[in-house]
């Protein structure tokens, strides 16, 4: 009778070290790969925004360290936000050919933290994008066509690179906000199938041409892949009616 009580006391023990052990590991665990997201968040938000400079830059846009560190930070969730020491003010970012150069070199810093370790346990981020300026085709170059812009699944055409219907304003705003505003054309906003916003996120993404609000500056509903294509390969589609005429 004595060693069948020693036994049970000896389980109970032993369960009472592992157990926590094994939930700490597996917290751990989950807290790395949530951590990794973050840092391949923050390189597709680096490459983007330089995609972004080297099409815009040409055409006299200006551009600061500041301005795109804000760019890339805004790219970054309220999740992702938690893996960055200071958030997203912890993002440090240098730039070089923004004054008009041919290369633009962007260098982004940052460090991630384990929020199993509450932020003691940490690696230092640093990716580096190199992109060239997209100065597009010389006139006369394509002497017998002209080119013109489509996006996926689109019914137009536009002849405007920087036309409001492609290269969309997106701007951040409030669950409280959002119900009282509206678009371009005077429509209410709704919430997005793609990202699944509800009211109750607390950063929410519009544009003032679509008619969704957003919880996630990444989602597909605040992308627009455009190509250049020949004029005479639009098919059915028509010109836009802002700046396809």
């Amino acid at each position: 009778m004595r060693n069948k009580t020693s036994s049970r006391g000896s389980l109970t023990i032993e369960a009472a070290l592992i157990l926590p052990a094994f939930m700490i590991a597996l917290l751990t665990l989950s807290s790395v790969l949530l951590m990794y997201l973050c840092a391949m968040r923050l390189q597709t938000a680096l490459i983007t925004t330089a995609g972004n400079i080297a099409v815009n830059l040409p055409e006299g846009e200006t551009y600061t360290e500041e301005s795109v560190r804000n760019a890339i930070a805004e790219g970054i969730d309220d999740e992702d936000a938690r893996f960055i020491e200071g958030g997203r003010d912890g993002i440090e970012l240098s730039a070089q050919g923004l004054d008009d150069g041919e290369y633009i070199t962007l260098t982004l810093k940052c460090r991630l933290v384990l929020l199993a370790a509450q932020g003691l346990l940490g690696v230092p981020f640093e990716r580096h994008c190199l992109t060239h300026c997209r100065c597009g085709y010389e006139n006369g170059f394509f002497p017998d066509d002209e080119y013109v812009y489509i996006t996926e699944d689109s019914s137009v055409y536009h002849r405007n690179r920087n036309c409001s219907h492609i290269m969309l304003s997106i701007r951040k705003t409030t669950a409280e906000e959002v119900t009282s505003l509206r678009n371009s054309s005077g429509a209410r906003y709704k919430p997005c199938e793609s990202c699944h916003s509800r009211l109750s996120d607390g950063r929410l993404y519009i544009t003032n041409e679509g008619d969704r609000f957003h919880n996630s500056i990444n989602c597909s509903g605040l992308k627009r892949t455009v190509r250049a294509v020949r004029l005479s390969e639009v098919g059915d589609r028509r010109p836009c009616s802002r700046c396809g005429r």
